[in-house]
């Protein structure tokens, strides 16, 4: 009788014979699912198997790992409607014309990354509905922005922005703008045309004061908020529309009341900070 020492007992998982095997059986899950979870694993890079499943893929999580570029081929994964990349080390949002091929692309998470501009071509994602780079290098967005004709929530925050562009104005879907911790001066009034917008999160930043096309023409927003930022309260309450805002504001108060929701010590948050004088001795 032959010696089926080698082949016949079980081999330990991270035994250099089975890789083929695993490979080949995770690739078929991908496949199968269109799913790719690779969170948290130290990668360097996509695996190229990624390629193979093509059109199948609809999300890929590759969050907290030592990512340092993206695959030319990913504008090849038409079908892929998630990419989350937080938490890696990519310095580019996405490869060099791969906006193009991402035809269904719903969401894309790019936070905790060293991303120091967007592709000029990333208004050619027109399913996008989420753009998330919390914790980047931004210091601008390009106009080519205002393209994400489907974009419902931009999240921006702890960048290094000094200003958002007019074009975002175009974004006529957008519901959800989070440029909290950058260098933001200025809110462009062209914020206005934004129908849609119900949350403005401009916290410490450098905003002295609020456009009234943003007050009167933002007639959904009820979520203007501006802690740690120089706009003075009253000068914000004297501003042309905010009394239309306000409104909006307390009837979205109201309402959490009347659900009977618990908003803690603070009750109606005015959105700014208010300096408070000492006490008279």
């Amino acid at each position: 009788m032959g010696n089926c020492l080698d082949t016949c007992l079980p081999r330990k998982p991270d035994d250099p014979r089975t890789r083929p095997y695993v490979q080949m059986r995770q690739q078929q899950t991908w496949a199968k699912t269109g799913i790719v979870g690779l969170r948290d694993q130290g990668l360097k890079e996509l695996p190229a198997a990624l390629a193979e499943s093509g059109a199948a893929l609809k999300v890929i999580d590759a969050s907290n790992n030592r990512l340092t570029t993206l695959p030319d081929f990913l504008d090849s994964l038409s079908g892929l409607q998630r990419l989350v990349l937080a938490g890696n080390l990519l310095t580019a949002a996405l490869p060099p014309g791969a906006a193009a091929g991402l035809a269904s692309l719903k969401i894309l998470v790019l936070d905790d990354n060293q991303v120091g501009e967007l592709p000029p071509d990333i208004g050619q994602l027109r399913k996008l509905e989420r753009l998330s780079l919390s914790g980047n290098r931004l210091r601008a967005l390009p106009a080519a922005i205002g393209g994400l004709e489907s974009l419902q929530a931009l999240v921006v925050s702890r960048n290094a922005l000094e200003s958002l562009p007019d074009e975002l104005g175009r974004c006529g879907r957008l519901e959800e703008l989070d440029a909290q911790g950058n260098q933001l001066a200025v809110i462009p009034a062209a914020l206005g045309q934004l129908k849609r917008l119900k949350t403005l999160q401009l916290d410490n930043n450098r905003v002295f004061a609020v456009p009234s096309e943003v007050l009167f023409g933002c007639v959904a927003l009820q979520t203007l908020s501006l802690h740690g930022c120089p706009i003075k309260p009253d000068e914000l309450q004297e501003t042309p529309g905010f009394k239309e805002f306000d409104e909006r504001r307390k009837s979205k108060y109201d309402k959490v009341i009347a659900g009977g929701a618990l908003l803690g010590n603070r009750g109606l948050d005015e959105g700014v900070d208010r300096v408070v004088s000492p006490p008279r001795r």
